[in-house]
Parts: structure tokens; C-alpha cells; sequence
């Protein structure tokens, strides 16, 4: 990693320090985010991110009777259908390492006026995206975040308001679940707009991409203990290749190839339980 880009990194860390968008605050066992997401399109789908540990469980308003499981420490995901008793299972794909090296080159911090820069409305995203933090802040419900513009080749794409830990009221885990999930989601091309930094040490508060096209905002949190079962997939449910009933969401292919270029032990299994 070259010096301009270590000095840039820790530039957006301090901000994120000094902001106030990293404080260390009183932190609870478990967390669960509820996120507005605004496809391309205009379609509103309310997710739920029920974090444990490196567990987490996305539910959908659009979809009640389906639900996902994700290990972001293995990156597996079960998908499961609980009107049908179905479930598919498979590898993600894998971020590259979540570390300072690895994020690309951050221009120094802009004024205000550089947050109101006029936003593509064609934006080529990526999972690991460039971030240039500004000195402008907001508080979206309560929650004191910073705007960051996501750049791709010198131009903003997409605007982010972002916090960390502190605000957020989560654990450095939950932190780290939360943003490799916006992580995993840009890699499945969900359509989701959210990011976290190359860290895992701040995520998206609120996300808004060109004029039309995608958002994400932050509804609630809460902090609660979540049930090891909201976890796991019952033994009584059939793994299948594919569900059938299915959205324009994409899931992971179970044939997938690791990144080791073996295929996924057949032993392979989601986190089960009996009954």
C-alpha cells in the first residue's frame, strides 16, 4: 500500500473520530436494523437485519414466509421458504480482505460544498468502492452521521451518510456482520445501495444513488436478545437446489466454487434445529 493511500485512510478514520461517528457508546448483546430499500425501479422493500455475533438474519416485508441465514465469518447463506419447508444453501462471495490495504485510493476530505455535487444518474458500483468523506454531518433519526461520496473515476455516483459503533449503539462485531452484509449484498448485484468502509468500521445510515434510482435509510434499531432458533433452519426443512417462488432478488448458487477453486464439502450444512 502507497504512502497517499494510508495517509487517506487514516484521514477518513479521524474525521469519523473527531465527528463524533465512531464514540465509543453502551453497546447490547444483540441488534436488529430495520432498512427501507428503493430499487432502481421505485419497488420499497422493508428489510430487517437481526444481528448475532457474526450471524444474521434478513427478513423481508415483501416476502413474510421467506427469510435469509448468513454466516459472514464462513459466507454461507441458507435461503428458506417456510410455507414450502425448503431451503437452499451455498457459498457467497467472498470480499476481498477487509483491511486498510485494501481500500482504494480516497481523495482528501471536502467542504460542504463538495457534498452537493451533482450525482451520476448511471452509476457502475462496486463491492469495494471508492469513499471520499466531506465535512458535512446529519442527524437522520437520531443518529449523527457523516456524508461521503462514492466516486468512480473522479466522479460521485452516490452519497452516503454513514456512522459508526458509538451512534449506532452496536458492538465492533455487529459492526463487522453489518458490513460485510452491504458487502456480500453488492457482490449478489442485489440492488441494495448501502456500503461500509474497507475497515468495517462505519456503514450506511442513509444511501442515495443518481436522481431515480437506488436508496437505503435506516428505519429503527433495537437492541434485544434474538432467539438462537431466528437463527437456524429447522431439520424438518428440505434443501433443494432452487426455490421456487422466488424475486428478482438473486441467491447464492449452491454448486458455487469457493474461492479456493474446490467445491463446497458435501457435509456442508446451515446452522439446524431439532423438531
Amino acid at each position: 500500500m502507497n504512502q497517499h493511500n494510508n495517509t487517506t485512510l487514516k484521514k477518513i478514520a479521524q474525521l469519523a473520530l473527531l465527528g463524533g461517528i465512531c464514540n465509543a457508546a453502551p453497546v447490547h448483546a444483540d441488534a436488529t436494523l430495520v432498512y427501507r430499500t428503493v430499487s432502481a425501479e421505485g419497488a420499497k422493500t422493508q428489510h430487517t437485519f437481526a444481528i448475532a455475533g457474526r450471524f444474521v438474519r434478513v427478513d423481508m416485508d415483501t416476502e413474510p414466509e421467506r427469510y435469509w441465514v448468513i454466516d459472514t465469518g464462513l459466507l454461507t447463506m441458507a435461503d428458506v421458504d417456510q410455507a414450502t419447508q425448503q431451503y437452499t444453501f451455498g457459498k457467497l462471495p467472498r470480499p476481498e480482505l477487509p483491511a486498510a490495504a485494501k481500500q482504494k485510493t480516497l481523495a482528501t476530505p471536502q467542504g460542504e460544498q463538495g457534498a452537493e455535487q451533482t450525482v451520476s444518474t448511471a452509476p457502475m458500483l462496486s463491492p469495494e468502492p471508492d469513499l471520499v468523506p466531506t465535512r458535512k454531518k446529519q442527524n437522520l433519526a437520531g443518529i449523527i452521521c457523516r456524508m461521503i461520496n462514492e466516486v468512480v473515476d473522479d466522479q460521485p455516483v452516490a452519497q452516503h451518510c454513514m456512522a459508526g459503533t458509538g451512534p449506532l449503539g452496536i458492538t465492533s462485531r455487529e459492526m463487522v456482520t453489518l458490513s460485510r452484509l452491504f458487502t456480500v449484498a453488492r457482490r449478489m448485484e442485489l440492488g441494495w445501495a448501502g456500503v461500509a468502509t474497507a475497515d468495517e468500521r462505519i456503514v450506511s445510515v442513509d444511501s442515495r444513488l443518481g436522481e431515480g434510482q437506488a436508496a437505503q435509510t435506516l428505519l429503527s434499531i433495537s437492541y434485544d436478545w434474538i432467539p438462537d432458533e431466528r437463527m437456524q433452519v429447522s431439520k424438518k426443512y428440505k434443501r433443494v437446489e432452487s426455490l421456487q417462488n422466488t424475486t428478482a432478488e438473486k441467491q447464492p448458487d449452491s454448486g458455487q466454487v469457493t474461492p479456493t477453486g474446490e467445491p463446497p464439502a458435501a457435509d456442508t450444512q446451515p446452522p439446524s434445529v431439532g423438531g
